[in-house]
């Protein structure tokens, strides 16, 4: 072990500190990049350099494209899915034991609060990867299909090989699980490229893939910028599919990489513009906690995230009210901006591009609109408030393209009618919400919406064993459930003759 390949990150006076590796990890070790490039990894509630670490170029890709293949080749296509589930549960057990650690790099990296959102996304992934170690032997089988007398049919699904993996920095390990351990399920090799932003977290858990027993090539890790080694793996002739989850115009980017170079096979989860619509029967109690924890959770850097509001006229200056207060009281910054302190709920947004992309949204709001904000008093980090438009044009930027911060969108509306027209008027379809008591209504929302998700009486309430994905410019394919493992198989037909 290169000693200068780790460093150690000092962390909050009452928790550990952290022995961080900051290789690329190929072949189950950590090591250098080819020329040595590094990146400060900022932390974006103070601005100040958590450590720096090693950044892949195309060389690191092609080392890792070999690695995953030879592996793939002789070891890991060879393996059953009793042996998969067996080191998928290894793993459960080591994310278990390290929980704190890996919380405490995305609070560090990410912005979140340590308590009310780092925790969870790594308890969440403690589920997950429960679940896939049980999906194994589960989703990995074909059928068999009767033709006559003389012939029949099977199908067997089989990975794909070497699958390239490109996660954002919104939940960086998380989500990074989310595709990690389907692919592996399944029975792929894998390349994953964090985003530059938030890498730290995935790449402390290369030593928990080697210690839970995955043989060296299983899963290589190559952070890096999106220009250098994502084009490099869209691009690659041996990467034989490719999981992207990001904006819709890197999504683009990536389906055309895919086409002119081997038609991998692409999975998309793009961009999203999330309407929640308040009906006049709603139970304004769950409307409330529901849609303030859509927007302002994780800072509104969520692709689901409700930032568009409807609410049906004959309630609509109540919630405004209403809301107004229950974001006051729910969302709120630590103790000196403290992301460590118990009772903070709000977190910076990731960096200060996003920062000032968002404050650019807000200052380009025409004379007549309204942002209602508590103004806060910060010397640095890249804090926005809780932050609430009314009176907006449907046209207009803000109520249009996806902000991804704590900025939520109102509008009033007459009819159901409306009501559905104003939700489908994006170019998103991620997920929707509606609110009401009528089932008759929620049906009808349901057929009319056009969105791969819809919340019932909730919003952002996710589940790691149902499939998740959009319509439209939202993307392409489905991760998580059942689907997250399909998704990384392909489906062979053969046909027997009886003679």
């Amino acid at each position: 072990m290169m000693t200068n390949l780790y460093t150690t990150i000092q962390t909050h006076s009452s928790l550990p500190d952290i022995h961080q590796p900051i290789g690329l990890f190929l072949d189950n070790d950590f090591v250098p990049s080819s020329n040595g490039n590094k990146y400060n990894s900022i932390n974006p509630s103070t601005e100040e350099i958590i450590t720096s670490f090693y950044v892949g170029n195309k060389n690191d890709v092609d080392r890792a494209v070999i690695s995953s293949r030879t592996c793939f080749n002789h070891i890991w296509s060879q393996t059953s899915p009793t042996e998969r589930n067996n080191l998928l549960r290894n793993l459960a057990s080591l994310i278990k034991r390290d929980r704190v650690q890996l919380a405490i790099l995305d609070c560090l990296d990410a912005g979140k609060p340590y308590h009310s959102n780092a925790l969870g996304d790594i308890d969440q992934v403690i589920e997950l990867t429960h679940f896939y170690s049980g999906a194994s032997d589960k989703f990995t089988v074909g059928s068999t299909v009767p033709i006559s007398k003389n012939k029949y049919c099977y199908t067997r699904e089989e990975p794909y090989g070497v699958v390239a993996l490109i996660i954002p920095w919104n939940y960086p390990f998380a989500m990074a699980c989310w595709k990690i351990q389907g692919a592996l399920a399944a029975g792929n090799t894998v390349i994953i490229k964090p985003s530059e932003l938030t890498s730290l977290s995935i790449l402390y858990a290369g030593q928990l893939f080697k210690e839970a027993g995955f043989p060296p090539g299983v899963i290589n890790i190559i952070p890096g910028e999106g220009h250098k080694v994502g084009i490099a793996l869209a691009n690659h002739m041996d990467v034989d599919k490719i999981s992207f989850t990001g904006s819709t115009r890197v999504g683009r980017l990536i389906m055309e990489y895919s086409g002119k170079s081997n038609l991998k096979d692409v999975t998309l989860e793009c961009g999203g513009k999330s309407a929640a619509v308040i009906f006049e029967d709603s139970d304004l109690d769950i409307v409330l906690e529901s849609v303030t924890k859509g927007i302002f959770h994780n800072s509104g850097q969520n692709c689901t995230a409700n930032s568009r509001i409807y609410v049906h006229e004959s309630i609509y200056e109540k919630f405004i009210d209403l809301f107004k207060c229950f974001t006051r009281k729910t969302y709120k910054f630590g103790s000196n901006f403290d992301l460590f302190d118990k009772h903070c709920t709000m977190g910076p947004v990731i960096s200060r591009i996003q920062y000032d992309k968002i404050n650019n949204f807000l200052n380009k709001k025409s004379k007549k609109v309204q942002i209602i904000t508590d103004p806060i008093n910060v010397e640095k980090g890249y804090f926005i408030p809780p932050t609430i438009v009314i009176d907006i044009e449907q046209t207009s930027d803000l109520m249009q393209q996806e902000i991804f911060g704590p900025v939520v969108c109102v509008y009033k509306f007459t009819s159901y009618e409306e009501a559905i027209k104003l939700t489908n008027n994006s170019e998103y379809g991620l997920a929707a919400m509606v609110f009401s008591n009528n089932i008759n209504t929620i049906n009808k929302f349901i057929k009319d919406v056009k969105t791969g998700t819809v919340w019932i009486n909730s919003s952002n309430d996710e589940e790691i064993s149902v499939p998740f994905g959009g319509y439209k410019m939202s993307g392409i394919g489905r991760e998580l459930g059942e689907a997250g493992v399909k998704s990384f198989l392909q489906t062979k037909t053969v046909h027997v003759p009886i003679h």
